[in-house]
């Protein structure tokens, strides 16, 4: 009797039960009340500070943000990094290199030696596993639903995505350009930037003519 081959199963993907697409980005003022709602709360908003301020400076898929660990951001002699390469989870891509702020810097310090990690641990951790185990996927979403409802917007407009999306088109409002956006996302094309980044209304391209003429 010939033996039935085992399927291989095939690992669950990242998103699995966590919605994704286009999501409202956050505005500049948004993103500052989001930031005082963990500065109120001090010690205890101390990682949820460092993970949303983290999020908005590398604009890093969720996969990847939730993959740094210590020694991502701080070398060995304890200096902080101002920027650092990342090879993206996977895909087959060229590093991404990231930036962060000197506020961003200086919040994931704080979070380092308040929490007493060491260069392999996580830097965003789950309540479950003694806080060694990553933050996972479905606890993110959780979180940035909470916070968008901590200062009052409409939590099915907003979603992981929205980190992602937030600095990028703060940039691309402010200089335009695409390229440059394309290399900080880790994207294949500019067409595909453009997408991403684009409005979720429809575009009326005649009246924009018309609007512009030299």
């Amino acid at each position: 009797m010939a033996k039935k081959k085992m399927k291989e199963r095939k690992p669950a993907p990242w998103n699995k039960g966590v919605e994704v697409g286009q999501r409202d980005a956050f505005t500049p003022a948004e993103v500052k009340r989001i930031r005082k709602l963990f500065a109120d709360r001090g010690d205890a908003g101390l990682q949820q500070l460092a993970l949303f301020s983290t999020a908005i400076d590398t604009m890093l898929r969720s996969p990847d943000l939730l993959g740094l660990t210590v020694k991502s951001v701080r070398k060995r002699n304890g200096v902080m990094r101002d920027t650092f390469k990342l090879a993206p989870k996977g895909r087959r891509s060229d590093s991404i290199e990231c930036t962060l702020s000197k506020a961003t810097m200086s919040v994931l310090e704080r979070l380092i030696i308040h929490s007493g990690k060491k260069q392999g641990d996580y830097l965003f951790t789950s309540r479950i596993g003694g806080g060694k185990k990553a933050l996972s996927n479905r606890q993110f979403s959780r979180r940035v639903k909470d916070w968008t409802v901590g200062i009052g917007l409409d939590a099915s407009s907003y979603g992981i995505e929205s980190l992602r999306r937030t600095r990028a088109i703060h940039l691309l409002n402010r200089t335009g350009n695409l390229e440059a956006l394309r290399i900080l996302l880790g994207l294949k094309d500019i067409g595909t930037t453009a997408r991403y980044l684009s409005d979720s209304k429809p575009i009326n391209a005649l009246e924009l003519s018309r609007k512009y003429e030299i």
